[in-house]
């Protein structure tokens, strides 16, 4: 019997990143919601963890998020890089240059999740925010990028429909962003007292909107997740070695001076 359908290649990559912040979210979910630090209809993603010790948990499981996204994002870079110097294709530029963009996009987009982890909002809020926007603006860009990408590769590499199933998730993405920035607008961060608001009840001023921007906040980051679920099969097919060149056989610059001072220091020692 072969190895399972996620032990091929690289798919353990995109499954563990999956399922690690699927974990993330629900964990941080429970503690918070058990505590009473938040509601438990639709809170914001952050507001889960935004208070200890939920905070603690959220921002370690993120940052081993935002670890595994780049190590998957690394992996398709060199996928796509591995194809276009394999085979013949008449789009080869466009896509290479796209490929190096989406590249440096995704090394930002991880930066922003390890902010949004490191950074809650009830302490540092503007750099909370700031790292959310890297992460879910530079995101929804990155799938439309790789969907054309997915477009330009086909029929050599892909077919339509991986490249139909990327479009529709970039879509829901850009949807859900532009719809949960106008909801938050309409959302009253600060109560009375001038601290986070973390807690709605149904029929007061803002609630609506409040409702409706975390569900659109679930959407987008669930949109996100499911992305990655699409590079399970392209990993399957693919390996990454790593190779060691030593240009030197010791670590000496000069190499036969440097050796006989080390012998002599050590005689005289002796």
């Amino acid at each position: 019997m072969g190895p399972f359908w996620f032990q091929r290649g690289l798919a353990f990559l995109p499954v563990f990143l999956v399922v690690w912040t699927y974990l993330t979210f629900t964990i941080s979910y429970i503690i918070a919601v058990s505590r009473g630090d938040v509601d438990p209809g639709f809170p914001y993603i952050s507001d889960t963890g935004a208070r200890r010790p939920e905070s603690s948990i959220f921002g370690q499981m993120l940052n081993i998020s935002a670890v595994a996204a780049l190590a998957c994002l690394y992996v398709r870079y060199k996928q796509v890089t591995g194809y276009t110097e394999m085979l013949d294709m008449e789009k080869t530029r466009i896509v290479t240059i796209l490929n190096k963009v989406s590249m440096a996009m995704g090394v930002l987009i991880c930066l922003g999740l390890s902010l949004v982890a490191n950074f809650q909002e009830t302490s540092v809020l503007g750099v909370h925010i700031c790292g959310a926007l890297m992460a879910f603006v530079l995101g929804t860009i990155y799938a439309f990028i790789q969907s054309y990408i997915t477009y330009k590769m086909h029929p050599e590499v892909n077919s339509r429909h991986i490249f139909h199933a990327r479009l529709i998730i970039a879509c829901l993405c850009a949807a859900a962003m532009i719809g949960g920035v106008i909801a938050t607008s309409f959302v009253p961060a600060i109560d009375e007292k001038g601290n986070m608001k973390l807690h709605w009840k149904p029929g007061e001023k803002g609630y609506a909107a409040h409702l409706a921007s975390t569900i659109f906040e679930w959407i987008l980051a669930g949109g996100f997740l499911s992305f990655f679920y699409t590079f399970i099969r392209d990993f399957q097919v693919i390996s990454i070695h790593a190779e060691t060149h030593l240009h030197n056989n010791t670590l000496y610059h000069r190499q036969g001076e440097e050796i006989h001072e080390e012998e002599q220091e050590g005689d005289q020692l002796a």
